[in-house]
């Protein structure tokens, strides 16, 4: 697969506007093709190498506004703060995720970049992953409905993404501008 395969495959909901951000780890690729990032920052969609480690790369997929927005939140500085992250600045705190994430196996705040219910995120944190409600994408300890709502959005509009995708839709076309 190319690069363009799994960002459209794995980071539909991004593309669509719908999610702040996705994650995209890649194995060395099988097939290189030309990428589009100037066609995709200009809709708003960029990308954030976190990790790189000899088999495989780890990428945040994001869109800047959308994740500014979650960060400023009272609740994201709550609990980033202590962490050692500076919400006011995004470049910041994307930094600092790729810190955590050298220096981490996962850390868990990530969850606030990729867009998931602040009240998850802090629950699977206090909980250390046990005690949640039911499990997805993520984690849910808070608003059940909620939750499932959301992961059904996200699930149909990543079908949704692939068809058209696979229909030969360009992903310049499918990434929203935001």
């Amino acid at each position: 697969m190319s690069l363009t395969d799994l960002l459209v495959l794995h980071s539909a909901p991004t593309l669509a506007g719908l999610k702040s951000a996705s994650l995209l780890s890649l194995q060395p690729l099988t097939e290189r093709t030309a990428f589009p990032r100037k066609a995709l920052e200009e809709k708003g969609l960029f990308i954030w190498p976190l990790k790189n480690i000899s088999s495989s790369t780890l990428l945040l997929v994001y869109r800047p506004r959308s994740l500014e927005e979650i960060l400023s939140s009272q609740e994201a500085v709550s609990i980033l703060s202590p962490l050692g992250y500076d919400c006011s600045c995004l470049k910041s705190c994307l930094t600092r995720l790729r810190e955590r994430f050298m220096t981490e196996s996962f850390p868990h705040e990530v969850g606030i970049f990729l867009g998931y219910p602040l009240g998850d995120v802090r629950g699977f944190i206090e909980n250390k992953g046990r005690n949640f409600r039911f499990s997805g994408l993520w984690k849910v300890y808070d608003n059940e409905d909620s939750a499932r709502k959301l992961l059904d959005k996200w699930t149909k509009c990543r079908a949704v993404y692939w068809a058209a995708y696979s229909n030969g839709t360009a992903i310049e076309k499918l990434c929203i501008t935001a």
